[in-house]
This record gives structure tokens, sequence and C-alpha cells, in this order.
């Protein structure tokens, strides 16, 4: 029996409790007092005769002591389940010792083997926190965001894989680089069944060219929610929305328009679109505000706009209580101002225009005429 063959199994000595202390201190000083270029051959020997792991202390001791070969082989002892906790470490490496792209590649190579549902894995982590602002310095250049997106998994059939290539571009668009929409449609596989939904458009909306793209490819989501903030940097894009989307901005409703805060972002757009556009909104905006620049922007798309819509508009019901309790001023600055001189009560008394009593005695005189004769 294995008893009889090696006899009773050895009894080891009790560790000292003060041991990992003390080799922390050992090493350290060996660390200080070797030159940096052997540093890294030591610990390679000792994680290859396996007489320590590769923990903090020894990754911490080789940041700037190793070639880019030497840092492969380090980077090959990390353990899969190692890899989430080890991610800054390597990715601090890459961007500090030199050949960025060659470090990096050593990174990806080294997760591929490992297969592509950790690759997939460690790429998210690569690119969601708390790791972005190390990503963002790899995803600013083009040469390492050109290797990032040739190990990215296909969007093709899988859920997971487009979720990681809009994150991608998300970050890539934070560090300057941004998506176009023919990229954006290719890298996420954005098919007319599987157009990007509101969770993903909001993922996406980062900056002012984003959101213009994200209205453009997915309007039913985007202009609810980037539209507004578009607005307020640049109300000329108002001419740019649709009737329906620009009346769908939850702001520049009636309901929206109650917040002040939203009143010199309309005043801003309303000059900036179609007269019946404008008209909608400086109604909504006079009701809501009662101020008298908001009285002249709806004057001023009350003249603007074309006799029919003028007719379809009945101001008496669209300003409510507002008509009752300003009726003279906003039927001689608002309605008279449209119409001809002719048609307004100024007009119909004129000296160009016959009199009401003027006529009656005309035609008074007229039937004593035909009585005579």
């Amino acid at each position: 029996s294995p008893a009889r063959s090696w006899g009773a199994a050895p009894t080891l000595p009790p560790r000292h409790p003060h041991r990992a202390a003390r080799d922390a201190r050992y090493y350290l000083l060996f660390v200080a007092c070797t030159p940096p270029a052997g540093v890294a051959r030591y610990v390679l020997g000792m994680l290859a005769g396996q007489r320590h792991e590769l923990d903090d202390m020894l990754l911490g001791s080789l940041a700037d002591r190793m070639s880019g070969a030497e840092f492969r082989e380090v980077i090959e002892y990390i353990q899969p389940s190692a890899w989430p906790s080890r991610l800054q470490w390597a990715l601090t490496c890459v961007i500090e010792m030199g050949d960025t792209c060659e470090m990096l590649r050593h990174v990806l190579d080294v997760l591929a083997a490992f297969g592509e549902g950790l690759l997939a894995q460690l790429l998210k982590a690569l690119l969601t926190d708390p790791l972005l602002a190390t990503t963002a310095k790899l995803l600013a250049q083009a040469e390492p965001r050109t290797l990032l997106r040739q190990r990215l998994p296909k969007a093709e059939g899988s859920a997971a894989s487009r979720a990681l290539w809009l994150v991608y571009h998300r970050e890539a668009c934070r560090a300057g680089a941004p998506y176009t929409r023919e990229e954006l449609r290719r890298d996420a596989h954005l098919t007319a069944k599987a157009p990007l939904s509101r969770p993903e458009v909001l993922l996406l909306g980062v900056d002012a060219p984003s959101y213009k793209l994200l209205i453009e490819e997915a309007p039913q989501h985007a202009v609810c929610a980037f539209a507004y903030r578009l607005l307020e940097a640049e109300p000329a894009f108002a001419a740019k929305l649709s009737q329906a989307q620009l009346l769908s901005v939850v702001e520049l409703t009636a309901s929206g328009l109650r917040d002040d805060a939203h009143w010199e972002t309309c005043r801003r757009v309303v000059p900036a679109v179609e007269p019946a556009i404008a008209l909608r909104l400086s109604i909504d905006l006079f009701k809501a505000s009662r101020e008298l620049p908001d009285l002249q922007l709806l004057k001023h798309a009350y003249h603007r706009v074309d006799c029919f819509t003028r007719k379809q508009v009945w101001l008496p019901a669209e300003l409510g209580a507002l008509w009752t309790s300003h009726r003279d001023a906003l039927q001689r600055e608002v309605v008279e101002g449209a119409l001809p001189h002719a048609t307004t009560l100024g007009g119909m008394f004129s000296a160009h225009v016959p009199r009401l009593d003027s006529a009656s005695e005309a035609a008074e005189g007229g039937a004593k005429q035909e009585g005579r004769l």
C-alpha cells in the first residue's frame, strides 16, 4: 500500500503567522536591488516552477520591467476566472509599455484561447465601467480601434454580440471616433425586422452628431429622447423635423410649456419652422407665458400662415379664457392685422367704403322716387 511504501505522511512545519509579510519584504528588497531587465525573467522562472502564484505583488513589480515577449508569457499564466480582475493591469501595460497595437494583440490572442464566450465577456468588460477611462485611450487611436473591431464577434443572429457592438460604437464615439449610419447598420446587423429598440437608442446617444444620426435611423424613439437637447443647442435643426415629429417633442407641447424653463427654446424654434407649425407652437407658448414677446410671436405666426390655415384656427377656442379677458387687444393685434383693410371694422367705416347710414338713405330715396312714379 502507499502507506507501507512511503511510510507515514510527513508532517509539515506550521506556517509562521508573519511569513507572508516577511516574504513580501524580501521580494520587494530583491526587486529594488535587481536590474529591471532581470526581474521579469526571475518571476517567469518562479511561475514556471510553480513556486509562487501570480498575485498582485508580482504583477505590481512587473509593470515597467518587462519586454513585449515577457508580457505575453506573464499573461498566459492568468487563469480565466482571474481575468476580470486583471484587465485593468493588462490594459495599463498595453498603454504604457510602448507598442500599443502589439501589446493589445497579445491580450486579445490570450483571451481568444479561452473561447469566444470568455472573449466576448471580457471584451464587454473592457468596454464598460470601471475600465472606460483606460479603454478610451485605446479607442482614441485608429490602429487599436481597428484591432478591437476585428476581434468583436459577428452580430448576426446573436443578441449578445449585437449588444457588444453597440457598446463599442458608443465608447468609440465618446473617445472621438463617431460612427456612421452605414457602420452602425452593418456592425449591429440592423434590419427591417431587427431595428434599434428604445433602450439601444438611449445607449447609443452620447452627443449631438449621434443624436442626429439616431433621429434619422430610429425617429420613433430618438425624437422623444434627443430632439429637445438638439433644439436647445441648435434651434435651426427644427427645420429638419417633420410637423408630427416636432409636435411630439414633449417639452414643446402645451403640457411641456407649463415649465418656464422650456420657453426660451420654444421662442428660438418658432422663427425657424414652417408657418403652420410656428402658429401651433406660438399659441401654446403664449397661453403658458402670457408675455408680450410671445404675443408678438403669435401675431407674426398668424400673419405668416395662408388664408386657409387662418380659417381653420379659431383663436377664441384656442386661447379660451385668455381670449375672453384680452379679446380687444388680441382682435386688434393678431386678427385684424392679417385681414385686408376693407374687411376690418376700421376699414368698413372708412371714407373709401359706403357707410351703412348712407346706404340706407339712398335706399329710402329710391323708394320715394318709385312711389312718385
